[in-house]
């Protein structure tokens, strides 16, 4: 599946999602100065079984890390910025705090416009009572960065993104203010491997300090060579306090490169404790209808597409991370190998799914 040409970057560099495409929610090319909407959120995304399915996925919890029980019924978005410089904010309403905790979210590479492929990780991280910045850092194929060749312009672009947003926030009392004594940081893919080397620098950066990492099969493409060499060389900068935890999909960048992804990234971050970071890996599971697949890309989920791999892994695990962080505890569903972390729910039928696999260290062989 990995291309072998600058010209194949679109299809092949750390996707947002299989399809790369899709219809958005809000569309513009290069996003307009200080743009703000309301918009009353969906009703409870999930899949839907097929008709006639006999054994069908779990509903989303509703209690818990992950769960359905969230602090707010609405949210505020905005944009700014242009180019891939642009960023979107998205605030939480119905009840309106006065300052949230900050979570920024970088998307994979071909995601040119809008905020679809984590649409819904998005909404269910505002809704539980954070601020989410989402930098759009791309607009092209190439631009501004040809993929892992050189990808300090898409450096500098999120991180104009995310000060961009921050800005906006703070010019404007009426905002919720960022708190930004507790930042949190999700990447998926390319993303990924952006999101590793902006919290390596964030002191020179003046980035407010990372307190918890989520990412999701960070991947800068292997067109430039196998092993992630888009990583910083050295990831010291990382704070050894953070908490971190590192997806891959058993179906997805470990079939094409087993040494890259979190396995290419954890040893290098030797400073940080083991009890502080932890790679797992989900595997696909098609025990019910629909089926759970573990290709790149588990924790992506478009308007009404989120699945129990979604709430009971990806936001879950999301969700636990920061609140630990937040409130300096160990976490009973993130990083330890404990039934909390491990367990996926159960299909209808009371079998549980494909539990996930969790080590403290790679490499990772699921």
């Amino acid at each position: 599946m990995i291309g072998l040409a600058v010209s194949v970057v679109a299809s092949t560099v750390g996707c947002s999602d299989a399809a790369g495409g899709g219809a958005a929610v809000e569309r513009p090319g290069a996003a307009p100065e200080r743009t703000t909407t309301t918009r009353p959120p969906l009703p409870p995304s999930s899949v839907p079984a097929p008709a006639g399915a006999r054994v069908t996925q779990p509903s989303q919890p509703v209690s818990g890390p992950g769960s359905s029980d969230l602090a707010h019924r609405d949210w505020r978005v905005s944009s700014g910025g242009s180019g891939p410089d642009a960023w979107y904010v998205f605030e939480p309403t119905a009840p309106r705090p006065r300052s949230a905790p900050v979570a920024i979210v970088l998307h994979g590479y071909y995601e040119y416009s809008g905020y679809d492929s984590v649409y819904e990780l998005i909404r269910h991280t505002v809704l539980g009572g954070s601020v989410v910045i989402y930098p759009v850092w791309q607009t092209g194929v190439a631009v501004p960065c040809p993929g892992p060749f050189d990808i300090e312009p898409c450096m500098r672009s999120a991180l104009a993104g995310v000060q961009g947003a921050l800005a906006h926030l703070r010019a404007e009392p009426g905002r919720v203010q960022p708190d930004l004594e507790r930042v949190s940081w999700f990447g998926l893919s390319f993303g990924g491997i952006l999101t590793v080397n902006l919290a390596n620098r964030w002191r020179e950066l003046d980035l407010p300090e990372p307190r918890a990492i989520f990412l999701d099969d960070p991947h800068d493409s292997g067109l430039d060579g196998l092993g992630e060499p888009s990583l910083d060389d050295s990831l010291a900068g990382i704070p050894s306090t953070v908490l971190l935890e590192c997806h891959v999909g058993a179906e997805g960048l470990l079939v094409e490169d087993p040494n890259g992804g979190c396995n290419a990234l954890f040893p290098k971050l030797g400073h940080i404790p083991s009890s502080n970071k932890a790679i797992v890996a989900t595997r696909a599971d098609d025990h019910g209808e629909p089926a759970l697949s573990s290709v790149h890309g588990v924790c992506t989920s478009r308007p009404g597409e989120a699945d129990a791999y979604d709430w009971n892994v990806c936001w879950k695990v999301w969700d636990a991370l920061r609140a630990a962080a937040h409130a300096g505890e160990r976490p009973r569903h993130a990083l330890g190998d404990t039934p909390e972390h491990r367990a996926t729910g159960t299909w209808s039928d009371g079998t549980p799914i494909a539990p996930l696999v969790v080590q403290p260290d790679a490499p990772i062989r699921p």
